[in-house]
């Protein structure tokens, strides 16, 4: 990654920014970002990790990055223990028990978000606050459906109605986790602005995130499906239809731009980089690796044909604040992906 910014900074160098969920593929990738722009990380986990300490201490040295055990974000007590000295907060962590439980679920997430929040409005030290949202809270991958056209305004009231409709669906546990994020993201605008706090929100959508693993012990949600592919685990093409991909260090670059660009207040950053089915990734997988032998991948698959009009934007922070062409491509996506799996 970039580790040179030639900007104004909300943020200045040396200070220290929180993270939830710092052991998870986004989180880890967002910390090993911010660590390398030059900015202090403490990282909230459940459970004692030793490895996730040694890893970041071993590339950056002692004492830019500590873990502190939150066993719950969603008790407030516990957070503002881990909040001194911190001038940023990112919530990335959140429910991916893929539950079927719309109750259970949905109002976790709200109460996490609430507690976050909460917790960093009672620490005036915090300046920047960014919610990992999902693009599930403004739309679900509408394939060959044309007109689907998404904004800024955009909010996924149809997976919404979905969650909470008691009718039996196979697809309900996806259902209910679309709808979490939506209400949790939407939840977290609406508290800003009933409590106008002493920090600014900003939040990112990420699409279907894949790309490189930092070590094997970030073991990659979302892009270790793809490369599970080349472990002989088709599942992935059952459970997921064409939709938008992007690389999960430009979805951490969107993150650190939230956190740090002093022009964005109030903003969505929507991460889809573009489009894709089984077919072109079953091919660039072939490419990448010609004697592993790859599924066949469904038949008239279409493509998602979804309007994304703030994904442009989105792509023209990521040149500006990072000096690259724009978004990682698809190809490269998956050469890393499968270069740091190993594989």
């Amino acid at each position: 990654m970039s580790t040179t910014l030639k900007r104004p900074t909300a943020l200045q160098l040396g200070e220290r920014v929180l993270v939830t969920g710092a052991n998870s593929y986004l989180a880890s990738n967002i910390i090993d970002l911010l660590l390398s722009l030059g900015y202090f990380v403490r990282g909230t986990i459940r459970a004692e990790k030793p490895w996730l300490d040694e890893y970041f201490t071993s590339k950056y040295g002692v004492g830019k990055f500590e873990s502190v055990i939150v066993p719950d974000v969603t008790h407030k007590e516990s957070l503002v223990k881990v909040l001194g000295d911190i001038s940023g907060v990112m919530h990335v962590a959140s429910d991916l028990s893929f539950s079927a439980d719309a109750d259970k679920v949905i109002n976790g997430v709200v109460k996490a978000t609430q507690s976050v929040l909460e917790a960093a409005a009672d620490q005036k030290s915090v300046k920047r606050f960014v919610l990992t949202s999902s693009s599930a809270a403004a739309t679900l991958p509408k394939v060959n459906v044309e007109g689907n056209i998404v904004d800024e305004n955009s909010w996924n009231d149809e997976v919404v109605k979905l969650a909470w409709d008691e009718k039996a669906d196979p697809r309900k546990p996806a259902y209910v986790y679309a709808a979490s994020k939506t209400e949790g993201e939407r939840f977290a605008f609406k508290w800003v602005k009933e409590h106008n706090p002493h920090f600014t929100l900003n939040t990112v959508l990420p699409n279907l995130a894949m790309g490189p693993f930092l070590s094997p012990d970030f073991n990659g949600s979302s892009g270790q499906l793809v490369v599970d592919l080349l472990r002989g685990n088709h599942t992935i093409m059952m459970a997921a239809g064409p939709q938008y991909y992007v690389n999960v260090q430009d979805v951490a670059r969107l993150h650190a731009i939230a956190l740090l660009d002093p022009e964005l207040k109030s903003d969505r950053l929507f991460a889809f980089a573009g489009t894709f089915n089984w077919t072109e990734i079953i091919d660039i997988l072939r490419k990448l690796r010609p004697n592993i032998n790859l599924p066949t991948p469904p038949k008239n698959e279409g493509r998602d044909l979804s309007v994304i009009k703030p994904a442009k934007r989105a792509e023209e922070l990521i040149k500006t604040w990072f000096d690259r062409p724009g978004w990682a491509s698809l190809e490269q996506t998956l050469k890393e992906a499968v270069d740091s799996a190993g594989l």
